[in-house]
């Protein structure tokens, strides 16, 4: 079992009682992605963008709404932080193997919610949104057992760091012409 931070610990028992098949990097990827695109969506529609549930006895409904909505408003806060605070959520597992698949996963959802949010469908991307949307279905296709060295670790991390500034780099070209809507403080 991979090791996850607590908030991705509480993400993945919510996700697994709602019975969907996506685990919190993937869920935060597409969270992410669906913001992107469009920043007004609600947390509702953010729930349905995580797909098809078949909730377990006893799910907790109010409890994954609220818990999507703080990554809702998270997600926001981290998108428009002029400090450049986002970051996605991934393993924080030892394992380089399972890190990078967490990363894969993190960026296989980032595109999925980025291509099923209706916004983009009359948006074409620079030239330097459509390479970092390449890169990342390439790094969706991740290989997840590279072997533990300095080098790819170092590798990993540059990767990482890549996904971060491309997802604001995204965010920055995809913002919407309308100014953003004031996201609440916690």
């Amino acid at each position: 079992m991979s090791a996850l931070k607590p908030e991705a610990e509480r993400l993945d028992a919510l996700l697994h009682s709602a019975g969907l098949a996506c685990g919190a990097s993937t869920a935060h990827g597409v969270l992410s992605g669906c913001l992107v695109a469009d920043d007004s969506l609600s947390a509702a529609r953010l729930a349905r963008a995580l797909g098809e549930r078949h909730p377990a006895p006893g799910h907790d409904e109010a409890a994954l709404q609220a818990a999507i909505e703080e990554i809702r408003l998270d997600l926001l806060r981290a998108l428009n932080d002029p400090d450049l605070g986002f970051e996605p959520l991934l393993s924080e597992d030892d394992d380089l193997a399972q890190r990078s698949h967490s990363l894969g996963q993190w960026v296989d959802g980032f595109l999925g919610g980025l291509g099923q949010t209706p916004r983009l469908g009359g948006l074409k991307p620079s030239p330097e949104a459509a390479e970092i949307l390449r890169d990342f279905a390439e790094i969706a296709r991740l290989d997840p057992e590279p072997e533990d060295s300095e080098e790819n670790e170092e590798a990993f991390a540059e990767l990482g760091e890549y996904v971060r500034v491309g997802v604001l780099l995204l965010a920055e070209e995809l913002a919407p012409e309308r100014p953003r809507q004031p996201i609440p403080l916690q």
